[in-house]
């Protein structure tokens, strides 16, 4: 659909099982094409809760290769074989940073054909890591920079032909890097693992996550990626103290319009 884009929280957990929070996902709905960032195992069905099919998906993009964000990439592959659910005409892409053919051949080396996918249906890209990037999926601008969290780190930034945009920090400790990538940004979904004063190298707090908004003059924040150790504490008052602006704490299904 043309001039829309919407944010939807596929979930907004960590590797911890949660009973409230399922593992990180986001689903970004943008002119017509629908972006998955990251896949936690789990997310296929979940997305199935906000009335996406897989074969919806056109693109999906990884922030980095930990079992967490990337679990459901050999049921999504799997899942892809079994054609009467699965029926797009186009291929899906998926998108990661330089490493990720690695990864791939070490699912094939431990699942065989079935996490290799059918000539035609996925098509795999690596993303030069390092450096920013700019690539095009039209009508969409898609940017990357490199965050500090491992060495294929990647934070997202999609932007739309009326200038709107929305950035995916994926996992990162404090960023100038994602400073840069998210100036201006209309939306920015920020990772918050962990609540003030219990910080994990790595891993970004409320009072991080708001310097970086606010640095960066974001029109809106989107706090997620929450350990349980979140729901117990007070994230918005150490996030406030540096980001005035409109702040959101992740559910997972939340909707969000950009």
């Amino acid at each position: 659909m043309s001039g829309f884009m919407e944010v939807i929280i596929v979930g907004s957990g960590t590797c911890v099982p949660s009973v409230r929070r399922a593992g990180p996902c986001q689903l970004l709905r943008a002119w017509g094409s629908n972006i998955l960032v990251d896949s936690a195992a789990g997310s296929l069905r979940q997305l199935l809760h906000a009335g996406v099919r897989q074969d919806d998906i056109d693109l999906i993009l990884y922030t980095h290769f930990h079992p967490d964000h990337t679990g459901e990439l050999v049921p999504f592959i799997f899942a892809s074989k079994y054609s009467p659910s699965f029926k797009r005409k186009r291929p899906v892409l998926v998108w990661a940073a330089e490493g990720f053919s690695s990864l791939l051949d070490g699912l094939v080396a431990a699942w065989g054909e079935w996490a290799e996918p059918e000539k035609g249906k996925i098509i795999f890209e690596e993303i030069p890591r390092g450096m920013n990037t700019c690539q095009q999926f039209p009508p969409l601008v898609i940017k990357t920079a490199p965050t500090k969290h491992t060495a294929h780190s990647l934070a997202y930034r999609i932007e739309a032909p009326d200038s709107k945009s929305v950035v995916f920090s994926g996992d990162t400790d404090f960023s100038e890097e994602l400073i840069g990538l998210s100036e201006g940004a209309d939306l920015l979904v920020m990772e918050c693992a962990a609540p003030e004063g219990k910080k994990v190298p790595g891993h970004m707090t409320p009072s991080e996550a708001g310097m970086i908004a606010s640095q960066a003059g974001v029109k809106r924040l989107v706090l997620t990626h929450f350990y349980p150790e979140c729901d117990e504490s007070d994230l918005v008052t150490p996030c406030r103290q540096h980001y005035e602006g409109p702040l959101i704490l992740a559910e997972d299904l939340m909707r969000i319009i950009v």
